[in-house]
């Protein structure tokens, strides 16, 4: 990330901006935020997630699909502006994206991301996942933009 520090989002921003809503509305706080560049947000894992009555009663283990959606969420935020009017971003592939630990209630993840390569709509994402520093999940996703 940059030394410069961006903007932060707290959950009503984040609402206005993203069109998801509970209870797929992943993100629970944005740190740091540099349109087109770069962000840091943050998930906090609960126990009241209701991912958790399936996934898995006596063993709560946070689903790594969530992890990408939540990656895709942040990565949206910094490929949107306010400026250019309302963007739309649709997750359009994900790369070589690895887990390496699991995550369960009473985690707080720090999701970060930095914009890549663009090719017209399609931007390209490096993203991490950390819990208490350790990284748990990163790769690459890429968002396709539609105005709205």
């Amino acid at each position: 990330m940059s030394a410069r520090r961006g903007a932060a989002l707290e959950p009503g921003e984040i609402a206005r901006r993203l069109p998801h809503r509970h209870p797929f509305l992943l993100l629970d706080r944005v740190d740091d935020l540099e349109v087109g560049i770069s962000g840091v947000g943050t998930k906090n894992v609960s126990i009241s997630d209701p991912v958790f009555a399936g996934h898995f009663p006596d063993n709560p283990i946070y689903p790594g699909v969530h992890m990408v959606e939540v990656a895709a969420q942040l990565c949206g935020l910094i490929g949107s502006s306010d400026e250019q009017g309302p963007v739309l971003g649709y997750l359009a592939s994900i790369k070589r994206f690895k887990f390496l630990a699991l995550v369960v209630p009473g985690d707080q993840m720090k999701i970060t991301a930095r914009a890549g390569a663009s090719i017209g709509a399609l931007t390209e994402f490096a993203v991490e996942i950390t819990v208490a520093g350790r990284v748990v999940a990163s790769g690459v996703l890429a968002i396709a933009r539609a105005a709205v």
